[in-house]
């Protein structure tokens, strides 16, 4: 764990806000120079604070159907593990790898232009690996809430800050220019403007231009730090529940909306009728936040389990 203090936490959460802002522009934002920003955010990318910026890309926008794959080792050593998750963090359509703890030991997410594809990946994955996985769950994703990480300036409520939507299934029309620039944002959301310019070998003006146009038919909704959490003495969670009725079910959408501890609300196609994600201190306060939601709403049945990395974020294959 590495102590922050105020103005750290004020710069990080500037950089998960926004992580295409200038230092110049977070430097204004915390009250700090221009220097002083620079050498914070540097300090939390050498200290492994910020694994890496991510673009927030809405993929269904772009004609993508999200699969979500859970699945548990079975009869493998660390050798054979690693041979698995870089088996799938290198495959295109994979967009998504978390390392995750209790009901399951790895978390996917296959983004894919039709259900034959996901079936394709499947088999593949499975003559592959079969042997040596178990207790597989997958779902189709229709709409992700992604929330501000307000608990870092200590604040009760997500309410006075805008969040992104992914799954708005209104497809755009768009070329394969427009594609290697999200595949180059993806990759580094502080990717510059003149950088993505000279890869791409275009104007300036056009690669900000069409940024501008990807972000105006929201494409492109946020860009975000991919932060260590244990770094910073937080807890990473997942909280699925099957419920008894939907009599409240706004009451509990508001409450999960405006909590700042929960990060991701998440609609699928599947067994599960709520799923949200929870970035906490500990277990203890874990509970507590559920003993709230069962104050709002009956719970026919839970389940939890923990994450504990993503090891790979990359919204478009």
């Amino acid at each position: 764990m590495i102590e922050l203090d105020l103005k750290d936490r004020k710069i990080l959460f500037e950089l998960d806000r926004n992580s295409r802002q200038t230092n110049s522009t977070i430097a204004k934002l915390v009250n700090l120079n221009k220097t002083t920003v620079n050498y914070k955010i540097n300090r939390l990318i050498d200290e492994g604070i910020i694994s890496n910026f991510y673009t927030v890309i809405d993929n269904s926008k772009l004609g993508l159907i999200n699969f979500r794959v859970y699945f548990k080792f079975l009869n493998t050593d660390n050798e054979k593990e690693t041979e698995i998750l870089n088996w799938l963090i290198s495959n295109n359509l994979v967009s998504v790898v978390g390392k995750i703890e209790n009901i399951y030991d790895v978390s996917l997410i296959i983004s894919v232009k039709t259900i034959l594809d996901f079936n394709l990946f499947l088999f593949e994955f499975k003559k592959k690996f079969r042997t040596y996985f178990w207790k597989e769950k997958i779902d189709i994703i229709s709409k992700i809430y992604h929330f501000k990480r307000t608990y870092l300036l200590d604040k009760k409520t997500n309410t006075h800050f805008e969040f992104e939507v992914i799954g708005e299934n209104n497809q755009i029309t768009y070329d394969k220019i427009d594609y290697k620039i999200l595949q180059l944002l993806s990759d580094n959301a502080r990717i510059s403007t003149v950088e993505i310019s000279n890869k791409l070998k275009l104007p300036v003006r056009t690669t900000a231009y069409r940024i501008k146009q990807l972000e105006k038919k929201k494409v492109i909704v946020g860009y975000r730090a991919n932060i260590n959490l244990n770094k910073i003495n937080f807890e990473y969670y997942k909280i699925n529940l099957k419920l008894d009725n939907f009599q409240n079910f706004d009451k509990l959408f508001s409450f999960a909306k405006s909590n700042p501890n929960i990060i991701y609300i998440d609609n699928t196609i599947g067994d599960i009728d709520f799923e949200i994600d929870i970035e906490i201190e500990n277990k203890t306060k874990l509970y507590d936040l559920l003993g709230e939601i069962k104050k709002i709403i009956k719970i026919r049945d839970y389940e939890v389990f923990t994450y504990e990395k993503y090891l790979k974020l990359k919204l478009i294959p």
